[in-house]
């Protein structure tokens, strides 16, 4: 019974809320060795090892490898990274680090603390590396941290070629909360699924409130979803005596819905608590939670350049050992000036189109001190095949727009959310408190 629901009701939240596998403790691992910009490096007395499937490095050699300034300051237990205008600061045992970038100090959460061992202090590559502007991989068949400087790149060989990136990040800078606000909207959506007797259309309504800051943003939505097509479609394809007490209790669950969540720009994650995630198996008031992955739009840069952009895009790379570098440097050039599509003539108004990957392309457009558009267009299938999915945002000074619309062969769904700015308030969580 619940599968015919799910089939019903559930695809489209079921597929956003798969929670990640928590990583399981592990032995050290020989062998390990690490590639920046495809060209070893070198680890003289101490190797880089591996614990709780996190690979850790000296922070010496590693931060002096791209460039750094390395210091330690005893007292506090803290090693500091300093490199232009960039200056990391991890402590032994913390998970909390800063990265601070042109005066703008920012906090983060690693999934890793800095130890202590045989005398060396190792810290978490991945965070220590991107935190300096790298994008890094992993290639299990060679055990290779795979580490490509996208920053320096960026500085050398394309300097001046990000003129639309940074004005769309200036756009988004000045639009961002400078404090806590509110924010309250609508939420409109059609689910149509396609069966043997026809289409079926079935439409939820609802509304969202919640607070916005620059590190998180919490909502409650309400939805109300009309369940006589829901009803029609199990009687069509099943049968009307389907629709037992056992099923009633899921319609009228989904018929009232309230989902509470959090998107955490500290954890790169989304947080999602409903009654109705106990049909795709989350317990009863626990927080489902899936990675953001870097994905969707350019964050609140407070500096205002193209680099963290970029740098986030370059991320989501799969790296080949060997190739990784011109991987990397494909990305930069995709999303330098050489793709605007129109022309950068200083008039502030700017177009980018580029391909985040093999199957999804971007297009960014900014109306200067009005709007900025993103589309991100995705087609898993080939040329031939319909987009499948289609994500817009449509910012502004005074709030956002967001549809989504995604094309399957049981069912189509097309979501829209609008979100209005308002008054100060109490800072949303950036993480659930249980």
């Amino acid at each position: 019974m619940k599968r015919l629901f799910s089939r019903l009701c559930g695809m489209a939240l079921a597929a956003t809320l798969l929670v990640s596998a928590l990583p399981v403790s592990g032995a050290r691992a020989a062998g390990i060795q690490v590639t920046l910009n495809d060209q070893p490096v070198a680890f003289s007395d101490a190797q880089p090892l591996m614990r709780d499937n996190r690979t850790f490095v000296p922070f010496r050699a590693i931060f002096e490898s791209m460039g750094a300034t390395v210091s330690w300051d005893d007292p506090s237990r803290t090693v500091t990274a300093k490199r232009g205008d960039r200056t990391v600061k991890l402590t032994i045992g913390r998970k909390a680090c800063t990265v601070d970038r042109a005066g703008s100090d920012r906090s983060f959460s690693t999934d890793a603390a800095p130890f202590i061992e045989g005398g060396r202090t190792y810290v978490p590559v991945r965070f220590a590396a991107q935190a300096l502007g790298a994008a890094v991989g992993w290639d299990n068949n060679t055990q290779t941290v795979l580490i490509v400087d996208t920053e320096k790149m960026m500085q050398t060989e394309f300097p001046n070629q990000f003129q639309a990136i940074t004005a769309m990040t200036q756009f988004q800078n000045s639009v961002a909360p400078k404090a806590a606000r509110s924010l309250s909207g609508a939420i409109g959506a059609t689910l149509t699924y396609h069966t043997a007797m026809g289409d079926i259309p079935v439409v939820i309504n609802g509304t969202i409130t919640g607070a916005e800051s620059l590190d998180a943003a919490q909502f409650t939505a309400k939805l109300q979803t009309d369940r006589s097509a829901i009803e029609q479609a199990i009687a069509v394809n099943e049968g009307a005596n389907v629709i037992d007490e056992n099923v009633d209790a899921l319609l009228k669950k989904l018929q009232n819905l309230t989902v509470d969540g959090i998107v955490s720009r500290v954890d790169g994650k989304l947080y999602l608590k409903s009654d109705f995630l106990t049909e795709v198996g989350i317990a009863q008031g626990k927080w489902a939670m899936k990675s953001l992955d870097n994905t969707a739009s350019l964050t609140a840069v407070k500096n205002g350049d193209a680099i963290d952009f970029v740098c986030a895009e370059a991320q989501k790379l799969t790296p080949t050992p060997g190739s990784s570098t011109a991987q990397v440097r494909e990305v930069v050039r995709r999303l330098s000036d050489q793709s605007a599509t129109t022309p950068i003539d200083g008039s502030g108004n700017y177009s980018l189109h580029f391909t985040a990957d093999a199957y999804t392309s971007v297009d960014m457009k900014l109306i200067p001190n009005q709007s900025l558009t993103i589309i991100r267009t995705a087609s898993p299938y080939d040329a031939e095949t319909a987009p499948m999915t289609t994500l817009t945002t449509v910012q502004t000074k005074s709030g956002a727009s967001i549809s989504y619309e995604r094309n399957a062969s049981a069912y189509n769904a097309a979501v829209r959310i609008d979100l209005t700015n308002g008054a100060a308030t109490t800072a949303p969580a950036v993480r659930p408190a249980s």
